[in-house]
């Protein structure tokens, strides 16, 4: 089954696409600094930020005794979920936990002056100690223009990035941190390591929210931005369905907003030259059926006195074939009755204005018309209940529906009449318990000269124009109708009309 979205449906669904790709691109990113060290914009406002965390980091350590400087690590730990360990290389541990470094990481140390290089002899040893003198000497001294106090760590200068694939922490950060007071100066630089499993380092080495927040701003600042367009359009949309819909349902007085200057505009202003075209050809179409109709009525009547005057004339074996004959003038004459009725009431139905009546009273007229006793109706009508109609053409639509089921369910029990009010709306429901109608025909019960049964015998009765007069009476009281079999059998009509305040 093919999954249907509305059009805000679907505008929606590609702005969290949009976002969901954007926060990929992000990810990406920052596991591609990892691979690209600090070279990166964004991997030097990391490096500065990490720098700036070790400073004071290195500032607090160093006015700390031995037992201090331990819980010192294991608080800055605990606050980013991380491991924090000031060591020397290769493995020597001064302060955190016991383990075991990458050999990355032991590389990466050692290309800083930590050791000897992969490959190639150890450094004189001067350069390899904290002073003016040697790489590192230089590091905290200040290089490139970046000279500050001595034992202050430049930025940008003496910081690594890592990545540990086959190890407990996959993510590693190290910083070259000047000697700390008690500890030996001639046995190396310290490095300040910290260990995580997040890229992020759960905001050390990147703090997200910044980002995040700027995204997210752009995001419901373009959303903003598109509001005014997706409500139009889907507004408009809207719009026309409900047009369409109603003109389906033969009510050409509907319009659509024709103000806009674009496509959609343009398919306002067609569906309203659909509808009053659709109009003039329907009620052209009823208009004639009207005229014939009323046409016919004189020659029907004609007819009528003739076979009157005929009757007095035949032989008696004669007045059998007349009887024949009268019987289909009569139901010639309940068509035209019928086709005269339609017409009328569609051409004419929405000039009368709306009254208020109570609904008790219009259906037992209406069964008096069918000749039905009010008791044969099962399901009392509350008598105060009242509604907003045209009473003659209220009367008109409930008798028909009446007829209909008399007509199809003749011998089946009482006939059920159930009303419920749901708001301001009324619901007249009838049904029978006749064999009801197959489901491919529900939807035209309410065509004009439509029959469920296509060969249009007299046993089966009718013209096709009973359910429809019902439609246009009951369109003229400013309701709706729909039809729908019932699941213990039998055809149930329900008659939505306007309640009265």
């Amino acid at each position: 089954m093919k999954l249907r979205l509305p059009l805000y449906g679907k505008i929606l669904l590609m702005f969290l696409i949009n976002v969901l790709v954007l926060a990929l691109v992000c990810y990406v990113v920052l596991r591609m600094q990892f691979g690209s060290g600090l070279r990166t914009a964004l991997g030097r406002v990391a490096a500065d930020r990490i720098q700036s965390v070790a400073e004071d980091l290195h500032g607090r350590l160093d006015a700390a005794d031995g037992v201090e400087r331990q819980d010192i690590l294991k608080q800055v730990g605990a606050a980013y979920a991380m491991s924090v360990n000031l060591m020397r290389p290769p493995n020597q541990v001064l302060l955190g936990e016991e383990l075991q470094l990458p050999a990355a990481v032991r590389e990466e140390m050692r290309s800083m002056g930590g050791g000897p290089r992969r490959g190639g002899p150890p450094p004189p040893p001067r350069e390899r100690l904290f002073g003016d003198e040697g790489p590192l000497g230089e590091m905290f001294s200040g290089l490139d223009d970046e000279r500050g106090p001595p034992g202050r760590m430049p930025a940008r200068m003496g910081t690594f990035m890592v990545e540990a694939r086959d190890h407990t922490y996959r993510h590693w950060v190290g910083v070259v941190l000047p000697p700390l007071s008690g500890i030996e100066r001639s046995a190396g630089p310290m490095f300040l390591l910290f260990a995580s499993n997040s890229v992020t380092g759960n905001g050390l080495f990147f703090d997200l929210k910044p980002w995040l927040w700027g995204i997210f701003g752009a995001m419901a600042l373009s959303a903003l931005l598109w509001l005014p367009l997706v409500r139009g359009i889907t507004s408009s949309v809207r719009e026309t369905m409900r047009a369409t819909s109603q003109i389906s349902k033969g009510r050409f007085d509907v319009r659509v907003n024709e103000s806009r200057g674009d496509e959609l505009g343009e398919l306002g202003r067609s569906v309203n030259q659909m509808a009053v075209q659709l109009d003039g050809y329907v009620r052209g179409q009823k208009r004639f059926m009207g005229d014939v109709a009323h046409e016919l009525c004189s020659p029907i009547a004609r007819m009528e006195v003739g076979l009157g005057i005929l009757e007095s004339r035949v032989a008696e074996s004669d007045l059998a074939r007349l009887d024949e004959v009268r019987a289909e003038l009569r139901e010639l004459s309940v068509m035209v009755n019928e086709l005269l009725s339609f017409s009328k009431t569609t051409l004419a139905g929405n000039e009368k204005p709306l009254e208020t009546v109570a609904l008790v009273d219009v259906v037992r007229q209406a069964a008096h018309r069918e000749g039905l006793d009010a008791d044969e109706l099962s399901g009392p009508i509350p008598a105060g209940m009242k509604v907003r109609a045209q009473p003659e053409p209220l009367q008109r639509a409930i008798a028909n529906v009446l007829r209909n089921a008399l007509t199809h369910a003749p011998e089946s029990p009482a006939i059920e009449v159930e009303v419920e009010k749901q708001g301001n709306k009324v619901l007249l429901t009838i049904a029978d318990h006749g064999p009801g109608v197959p489901e491919e025909s529900i939807a035209r019960l309410f065509e004009p000269f439509y029959r469920v049964d296509a060969s249009r015998t007299r046993e089966t009765g009718g013209t096709g124009l009973g359910l429809a007069i019902v439609k246009t009476c009951v369109e003229a009281c400013g309701g709706t109708v729909q039809a729908r079999n019932r699941e213990g059998g039998g055809l149930e009509i329900q008659i939505e009309l306007i309640a009265a305040v």
